[in-house]
């Protein structure tokens, strides 16, 4: 499962909080088929199909389909670069030795 680091979770939170989103929504991670390999946007609601992943520390959501869940299985969403509404999210492999 994808996991979402707590400086990921704040990254969220500040951005939704920015764009006047409620509770309920949260960060949309998308897969492309071209580059970049996935798109992050913020979203109000999930979609119906979505899967809706919770950082444990800050509560933020994060809102997959069905196939990005599939590709993001073994990767982790960490941030960098946090600048006032404005993040650079990243997605990278999990260091599948700790945990």
């Amino acid at each position: 499962m994808l996991h979402i680091t707590p400086e990921a979770g704040h990254a969220i939170q500040k951005l939704t909080k920015a764009q006047g989103v409620s509770e309920g929504g949260g960060l949309r991670v998308e897969a492309r088929a071209d580059d970049p390999p996935f798109t992050m946007s913020i979203a109000a609601l999930p979609d119906e199909t979505d899967m809706v992943l919770t950082e444990e520390t800050t509560g933020a959501r994060v809102m997959l389909d069905t196939l990005t869940a599939d590709l993001v299985e073994n990767k982790r969403l960490d941030v960098s670069d946090r600048v006032e509404s404005t993040a650079s999210f990243a997605l990278t492999d999990q260091d599948t030795t700790t945990d």
